[in-house]
């Protein structure tokens, strides 16, 4: 299970810096619940030291940094794809 940080220090704008994490990687994807129980996803553009500045993919009005928890999910952007879509395959023989 993912752990939750209740250490967001600023929203500005699209970003949001979330202090104390650890395990936290570059392009990791996440979530912020909402007091209300509304989820809203961002990305980790940057970790220095035991600080993350994310972008929030969705708008930051009505977050609440006393009381709304953050969760790194641990993978990035995913993309599924069909054989159709790939084209040739080389094997490599």
């Amino acid at each position: 299970m993912p752990k939750e940080y209740r250490t967001i220090a600023e929203v500005a704008g699209p970003l949001m810096l979330v202090k104390q994490v650890s395990g936290v990687k570059f392009d990791e994807l996440g979530e912020i619940e909402l007091p209300n129980g509304e989820i809203r996803r961002c990305k980790v553009l940057e970790v220095s030291g035991s600080d993350a500045l994310v972008q929030l993919f969705e708008s930051s009005i009505g977050i609440n940094v006393a009381e709304s928890k953050v969760r790194f999910l641990g993978r990035g952007l995913e993309l599924a794809v069909s054989p159709d879509i790939l084209g040739r395959v080389f094997s490599g023989m």
